[in-house]
């Protein structure tokens, strides 16, 4: 009688199915119309990709049609009681399998071959933490033409970097489209729950804050300009009031970030402080007029950064 033989496809390592090569993280909240363009742009499920939805503290209409899509695409949903994005990236990070864990905005949609020149920029150079890509705006009206030229970017773009620029693989990427080693970002406490946005607070810089640790300890960080998503500006953020307010908490972020860095932040804080008091009468300037709106920005920065230094504490960068 032959000796028999185990069944390969019976072992237990054959069982276990192989670790992704990414996992796609998309956080939402109250936007399921833009969860599913983003999960549409993706293109059909691959074995080697794992999509997860991260609902951050939607409305009950909201969360029940934030589900369904997830569903309808094959997609790992988790749905968070309270609002707060690091949070919300930082359940990604725990929840995800892949070798690499990428984030995307839910309102910008990947272009079709994203999820191909990621890969391929991943396998092309093994040594890469991290890398970002190009976000092109996709505005609901028309950009104004009293939007001071030097302030385009707070819209979240990067639209303008080609491939042949010189340092074009060092400019700083965004987390509406930006990937990294799960393991690295692990390693390094995934994003501070001190910033990032939490309901009305337009707090932002918790990428740049990861950003700035990998570079600090010689981690390779690239932008990829062939790496697109298509980000939809909503009309409304094309108001004086909102450039005002986002300059402030950009301020405020500042400031928090680089306390959370143990970065040198006393010099600026004084130099904010002038700012703030110059120009403070343009703080009470109606916010719907577009008069002086450079200096209003500048002094809306200056304030929100004095804010920052009065307010932040750093001992709760990973706290809940």
């Amino acid at each position: 009688m032959p000796a028999s033989h185990p069944d390969p496809s019976t072992s237990p390592q054959a069982s276990q199915p192989a670790r992704p090569l990414l996992s796609v993280a998309i956080c939402t909240h109250n936007r399921s119309l833009a969860t599913a363009r983003c999960l549409a742009g993706l293109g059909a499920p691959r074995s080697d990709i794992d999509i997860l939805i991260i609902d951050s503290g939607s409305n009950a209409t909201e969360a029940e049609a934030i589900e369904r899509i997830s569903t309808r695409f094959g997609a790992q949903h988790i749905r968070l009681a309270a609002m707060g994005l690091s949070a919300a990236r930082n359940a990604a990070l725990a929840a995800s399998h892949g070798t690499w864990i990428a984030y995307l905005d839910d309102d910008a949609t990947p272009a079709p071959d994203w999820v191909e020149v990621l890969t391929r920029s991943i396998a092309q150079d093994p040594d890469i933490a991290a890398m970002g890509g190009s976000i092109l705006p996709q505005f609901q009206s028309r950009l104004p033409s009293w939007w001071p030229p030097s302030l385009r970017a707070v819209l979240t773009i990067i639209d303008t970097v080609k491939p042949d620029d010189p340092g074009a693989a060092d400019t700083e990427p965004y987390a509406a489209n930006i990937a990294f080693r799960r393991d690295i970002l692990t390693r390094f406490g995934g994003f501070p729950a001190c910033l990032g946005r939490h309901g009305v607070r337009l707090l932002s810089n918790e990428e740049t804050y990861i950003i700035r640790r990998l570079r600090r300890a010689r981690l390779k960080v690239r932008f990829n300009p062939h790496l697109v998503v298509h980000h939809e500006i909503a009309r409304e953020r094309l108001q004086p009031a909102w450039l005002i307010d986002r300059q402030y908490w950009s301020g405020v972020s500042e400031a928090v970030m680089l306390g959370a860095l143990a970065e040198p932040r006393a010099r600026k804080a004084w130099r904010m402080a002038a700012h703030t008091i110059l120009l403070a009468p343009l703080l009470f300037w109606p916010k719907s007029s577009t008069a002086l709106l450079t200096l209003r920005c500048t002094a809306a920065f200056a304030a929100g950064f004095v804010h920052g230094i009065l307010t932040d504490a750093p001992d709760r960068v990973h706290s809940a």
